[in-house]
């Protein structure tokens, strides 16, 4: 690489947030001369285009198909110098020897192109078994982090190095942390991190998560369990004042919502994610259902980690109040989107449903949602402001799903 196009890519490293050092980048790479790097720079553009498109947009079908293409045939050579910089292994690329061809003939060598490591070109993404890690590009670049497993040679006490030689600055952490990890990863190079990800939170991992100063913070997605205290922390005077967007994966429960509504001091909150869905409440079963649910409830329990739900029961008129309650929050006015999704439940799930009730499932007259709640958080919201408004078509009466799109127009978005 030239001084400059070196100056660019130093300067995205210290910034990985901003695009418009990458444009300058990709207008650079076109310069060069390089047909390489002119596709470099028609995928950095398109994905930085991908970004601004709802996932429903008609253009983007197109566009990610072209990004995945681009990704197929040149991840080699984009990923390899973040793991010259970092001390990873360097992916493998067939040597054009005579010698080296004649050992792939024969079968002596069977390695295939980038190991150690695995290319998921539908997601733009990179992963190590190795290293317990994924790579996962955006821009143009890997920007998000997602830690699978703690390894001593790559990420304990090598935080740093990461976030300050790559542009990594969004971390997704795919199993719980302990204490010992996440002091692993403390340090003032956490201020760089812009979004964080974690899909389980238990109430201890936040109790200290809190206090981490991720000044920087500006996109958090979490499934906090359920624990309306978990909801309060993250929330009420956090150290990522700047916040922008919020996401509670899986279900959310009533009181959670609750004290989103009654805590949230999140002043420049944008975006706001949360799904809802029935719980049903465990209940002593007979007959043919007590057999059935005796000889799988072992293996429910050692899935119940990897699929973790509320306790119930849950209904659909619990959440009502919980929605008058954000109605009448400082909250909604202050967003651009709000999604509501129908959490839908995982296999697992659906079979502890299904032996709790017997095989049976009560269906109820009202929507799952009532119109006046609904209602309420439709009025709430800024309609100078709004920009997408999701809501579970399922949930909600046929009534009123006309009225919001008669409200709204193409701003809402009934799934």
């Amino acid at each position: 690489m030239s001084s400059t196009l070196d100056a660019l890519y130093a300067a995205i490293v210290d910034n990985p947030a901003d695009r418009t050092v990458r444009l300058v980048l990709a207008d650079a790479l076109d310069e060069s001369g390089d047909p390489a790097d002119a596709t470099r720079a028609e995928f950095i553009r398109a994905q930085i285009d991908l970004e601004g498109m709802f996932d429903d947009d008609r253009r983007r079908p197109a566009l990610a198909s072209r990004c995945e293409g681009l990704f197929a045939a040149n991840w080699i050579e984009w990923w390899r110098p973040v793991c010259v910089a970092l001390g990873l292994p360097e992916p493998y690329v067939p040597s054009k020897r005579l010698g080296a061809r004649l050992k792939r003939l024969v079968g002596s060598d069977k390695r295939v192109p980038g190991e150690p490591y695995i290319a998921n070109p539908a997601a733009y993404s990179v992963r190590s078994d190795e290293h317990e890690f994924t790579a996962q590009f955006y821009a143009g670049f890997p920007e998000m982090l997602a830690i699978h497993r703690f390894t001593i040679d790559t990420l304990t006490g090598q935080f740093g190095q990461w976030l300050s030689l790559a542009p990594f600055c969004r971390l997704r952490f795919t199993d719980v942390l302990s204490e010992f990890e996440w002091n692993s990863l403390d340090g003032p190079h956490l201020a760089k991190v812009t979004e964080l990800v974690l899909d389980r939170l238990p109430e201890d991992v936040a109790n200290f998560l809190i206090r981490t100063p991720l000044t920087g913070l500006t996109s958090l997605k979490v499934m906090p369990l359920g624990l309306p205290s978990i909801v309060r922390g993250l929330v009420h005077k956090p150290m990522w004042a700047g916040l922008r967007s919020l996401t509670f994966s899986g279900i959310s429960t009533p009181d959670s919502l609750c004290e989103l509504a009654e805590s949230c001091t999140l002043e420049h909150l944008e975006e706001l994610t949360f799904g809802v869905h029935e719980v049903e409440e465990s209940q002593p079963i007979g007959g043919l259902w007590s057999v059935l649910s005796s000889a799988i409830a072992g293996i429910l329990a050692q899935m119940a980690h990897l699929y973790p739900r509320p306790v119930g029961p849950i209904r659909g008129p619990d959440y009502w109040p919980a929605f008058i309650a954000l109605s009448r929050s400082p909250v909604l006015p202050r967003l651009r989107r709000l999604r509501v999704l129908d959490a839908d439940p995982n296999w697992v799930t659906r079979v502890a449903d299904m032996l709790a009730n017997a095989g049976e499932r009560a269906e109820s007259p009202e929507p799952f949602l009532s119109d006046e709640c609904v209602r309420a958080v439709a009025a709430a919201l800024d309609p100078d402001k709004l920009e997408r408004l999701e809501l579970p078509a399922a949930r909600i009466s046929p009534a009123c799903r006309d009225e919001l799109t008669r409200r709204f127009g193409p701003r809402v978005v009934l799934a």
